[in-house]
This record gives C-alpha cells, sequence and structure tokens, in this order.
C-alpha cells in the first residue's frame, strides 16, 4: 500500500507526491516548487499493490 499527496493547484494542475515518515508538509511544498498560497484543494489517495 502506498499513500500519496495530491496538491490540487489555483491554476487547475495537480502535483503528486509520495508521503515519506518524518516530512513535513511544509518540506513536501518546497521538493514540489510550490507556495501555501498556490494551494487550492489537499487530497490523500492510498493505492493498492496488485
Amino acid at each position: 500500500m502506498s499513500k500519496l499527496r495530491v496538491y490540487t493547484l489555483v491554476d487547475g494542475s495537480e502535483r503528486t507526491i509520495k508521503i515519506r515518515k518524518k516530512i513535513t508538509l511544509r518540506e513536501e511544498m518546497n521538493i514540489l516548487g510550490i507556495r501555501e498560497s498556490d494551494i487550492l484543494h489537499i487530497k490523500l489517495v492510498i493505492q493498492e499493490r496488485k
């Protein structure tokens, strides 16, 4: 099972990052190159391995 966080931005695009332990939302945003003001919606997605 893998966990992903999907950031929907105000311009309509989406950025996805795999969730890792001991990493904050702020650090995720730095990795993706987005600011808090760019985010419209954040969604958690859990994918089952097949």
